[in-house]
């Protein structure tokens, strides 16, 4: 199995083929916006999360087809942003469009070469391409995890969708 099989295969595995972990199609199966914003003390919500996911996966994706970003610095406590009214429509709209960058990030990586995956993803590091999207996908691995356990913890996850 050649890198970018594996990386494609983690990549899958994190939006829409359950492996050793629940994928995020499963994991905001069925979610409200209401549920979606419950919050415990300073922790974040799954909109907030899925609000985080979105950026990082954006951000990075423009790098890799070297597209311009946006001009202007952002904490990571503000990519957890949710300011928006809880409602469905702009939950259900939070939620593809963190389904459609991660179906972009297949895309990008199936259509790339072997060179692009060995280069340098940074000006002022080696880290090689293969290596970060290694670690895109443990990233969104972990706060996919974050989703069903708030749901868990709230009572409000479905263990059809995959974990008990």
């Amino acid at each position: 199995m050649t890198t970018k099989e594996v990386l494609l295969n983690q990549l899958a595995a994190c939006l829409d083929e359950p492996n050793w972990f629940v994928p995020l199609t499963a994991a905001v199966h069925g979610l409200t916006a209401k549920q979606a914003t419950i919050k415990s003390g300073t922790a974040n919500s799954i909109w907030q999360i899925v609000n985080h996911l979105t950026f990082w996966n954006d951000r990075y994706l423009k790098r890799f087809k070297e597209q311009p970003l946006e001009e202007g610095h952002i904490t990571n406590d503000e990519t957890f942003n949710s300011s928006a009214p809880a409602n469905e429509e702009e939950w259900q709209s939070a939620v593809a469009s963190l389904q459609d960058v991660l179906s972009e990030w297949r895309l990008a990586l199936d259509a790339c070469d072997d060179e692009k995956l060995l280069a340098s993803a940074y000006q002022d590091r080696t880290d090689p391409w293969s290596s970060v999207i290694g670690n895109i996908t443990i990233h969104n691995a972990y706060h996919i995890g974050q989703i069903v356990e708030i749901r868990k913890k709230n009572g409000i996850w479905d263990a059809q969708n995959g974990v008990h």
